[in-house]
């Protein structure tokens, strides 16, 4: 339990640096004309960050890769949950 609040302490600390630095970014001069809106900025943010973080996972959890697929593709309550979860996620920090 500790650690789980432990990371999403630290979650949340970057989740703020990342906001604060976007909004840096977007009063740079013809960036906002160039990216089109802060939603593309989010979008785009959100996608590096994935990126950035996959050979962490990778290092972290690459051995259990095959169990995670095969219980991807044999369980919906499992798969419905992680996309669901996404998309709220990804709704919740564009609307807020």
């Amino acid at each position: 339990a500790w650690s789980a609040l432990i990371a999403a302490g630290i979650a949340n600390l970057f989740a703020a640096f990342k906001g604060n630095e976007n909004k840096k970014l977007m009063e740079t001069d013809g960036l906002k004309e160039r990216i089109g809106s802060v939603g593309n900025q989010f979008a785009l943010t959100t996608l590096i960050s994935f990126i950035v973080s996959l050979p962490f996972m990778y290092f972290k959890e690459g051995a259990k890769w095959g169990e995670f697929v095969t219980l991807f593709n044999e369980n919906p309550i499992v798969r419905n949950n992680l996309l669901l979860s996404g998309l709220y996620f990804y709704g919740y920090n564009e609307l807020a």
